[in-house]
């Protein structure tokens, strides 16, 4: 008999960062797709929330999205009116990624809908717990951001 997803779950880091990112991914998606937003849309109005008018390079780098996969949910963004997309004034080869109005109003719209996710998957944990669990995947992000040759990936760690 072939193992469970719950057996490999127990064997394996990976895998269940995996399966719990896809619940993650899901829940959230049935939460903002009434408002129009893809997953993929998801993260990277959270990066310009945080900070506004990233290059695609930087954006690349504040989802962890390849950068040629941020080029397609940035032209679906301008699409559908959350971004605009304008040469830098600093080096015109480079183009900046920017918040619409409309986007700007979605923040205190889907925010709320985030914390929600993150609530129903927290349910049952202490807030020990929780801050363990935090902290053990930071370390794991840490370690597998340093074994990644230089330049490459690119995720911006939080404090990094």
């Amino acid at each position: 008999m072939k193992n469970s997803a719950s057996d490999r779950t127990a064997q394996s880091l990976g895998f269940a960062v995996r399966l719990a990112h896809r619940a993650f991914d899901r829940a959230l998606q049935r939460r903002i797709a009434p408002h129009g937003i893809s997953t993929s849309q998801w993260y990277c109005l959270r990066a310009l929330w945080e900070e506004d008018a990233l290059t695609q390079r930087q954006l690349s780098r504040a989802t962890g999205v390849a950068e040629n996969t941020i080029t397609v949910t940035v032209a679906s963004m301008v699409r559908d009116g959350l971004v605009t997309r304008t040469r830098s004034t600093i080096d015109k080869r480079r183009q900046v990624i920017a918040l619409t109005d409309r986007a700007r109003g979605l923040r205190a719209e889907l925010l709320p809908l985030a914390r929600e996710v993150n609530a129903l998957a927290g349910a049952g944990l202490a807030a020990e717990d929780q801050a363990r669990f935090l902290g053990a995947i930071a370390a794991m992000t840490a370690n597998l951001l340093a074994d990644e040759p230089e330049g490459e990936g690119g995720l911006i760690l939080p404090g990094s």
